[in-house]
């Protein structure tokens, strides 16, 4: 793709010093002559000086007369446009209408014509599949689980009965939608009796969801994903979970039943979120933290258990120093004792 076409096409600014048409994209440090790449970052400006690349997508803060014999594109969010270009030119296209003759279709199960269905995959009775959606091998979808226009369900995904999936939907490899909650009750001889899980998930539209995410059906009502939000490899979401809207969980994250997360939250690595907890929206929740208690203001916290995230920084920076300052303390409390025997 020639550059000038690249700049409309991002509704960016070129600047052509050699005509080039583009074959690939790469790593700022490691691409040739061909290849368009990448700044974000302007601690990282001074790859511009030795790449080889043959066009870099910049930010408008870069200037380009510095750089007199590179190909530029100038953007105000050069992150945001080099996604663009990859979702232009890698995104997979529309899949060929088919349905495997290895697949099973249960009782009233309704497929579009334009879908496309592969090898191995479970259809249970009066599920649905909408336009375009893609199921791919060894897939399990349960009695009357509908899924919406635009999907990609990748091999080796579990998808139980009743739940409800939205438009332009992805779920990875190993991932499980709608297992049972973990629900019990102690009877008087201090077994667990298992509370049926009669509940369903859904999944709002443009929702991703990573390998191996398991997310629980609710006790009674719905455990909701909200539109737009982005969940990373192996998070666990407890039965009558909600989660807003653009919300983004990070591997490893774990949700326990009936939590409450707003719009825009953002849970970063391990994070841990005990059950019946309200977040507020634009919250974040920094890597390993533990919250036991509700939020009800957006912010940045930290910590086990969480809390304001500039106090938790200072707290960690004295944490080091805690045995050294014990010691002397304990210093001065022999000090103090010996000079109070002496006042007796």
């Amino acid at each position: 793709m020639k550059i000038e076409k690249i700049a409309n096409l991002l509704g960016c600014k070129p600047i052509i010093r050699n005509d080039i048409e583009v074959k690939n994209i790469s790593p700022i440090d490691r691409a040739t002559s061909t290849d368009l790449a990448f700044l974000s970052n302007p601690k990282y400006e001074k790859y511009l000086q030795s790449t080889k690349a043959g066009c870099v997508i910049v930010s408008d803060k870069i200037n380009p007369d510095n750089y007199p014999t590179l190909n530029l594109v100038i953007c105000k969010n050069p992150y945001l446009a080099f996604a663009k270009v990859l979702r232009l030119l890698f995104l997979p296209g529309t899949p060929e209408p088919s349905i495997s003759k290895n697949t099973f279709l249960g009782e009233n199960a309704t497929i579009d014509e334009t879908a496309r269905v592969e090898d191995f995959a479970y259809i249970g009775r009066g599920a649905v599949i909408g336009k375009q959606t893609h199921i791919m091998p060894f897939v399990y979808i349960g009695e009357n689980t509908k899924i919406g226009d635009n999907c990609i369900v990748y091999p080796n995904v579990t998808i139980r009965e009743k739940c409800v999936i939205g438009n332009n939907v992805i779920i990875h490899s190993g991932s499980v939608i709608g297992s049972d909650g973990f629900g019990y009750a102690d009877t008087e001889d201090g077994e667990h009796l298992k509370i049926p899980q009669i509940g369903n998930v859904v999944i709002e539209d443009n929702v991703e969801i990573g390998a191996c995410v398991t997310i629980d059906r609710a006790a009674l009502d719905s455990t909701v994903i909200k539109r737009g939000t982005k969940i990373d490899n192996l998070v666990q979401i407890g039965h009558n979970v909600e989660i807003g809207e653009n919300s983004i969980l990070v591997a490893q994250a774990g949700i326990s039943g009936s939590t409450k997360l707003g719009k825009n939250v953002i849970l970063a690595g391990q994070t841990g979120i005990a059950g019946h907890l309200t977040i507020a929206d634009n919250v974040i929740i920094t890597a390993k933290s533990g919250v036991g208690s509700s939020i009800k203001k957006s912010g940045v916290y930290s910590g086990i258990p969480v809390y304001d995230h500039k106090n938790w920084l200072k707290s960690s920076a004295v944490t080091p120093k805690l045995y050294e300052m014990y010691k002397k303390i304990k210093e001065l409390e022999k000090r103090l004792e010996v000079i109070e025997n002496a006042n007796d």
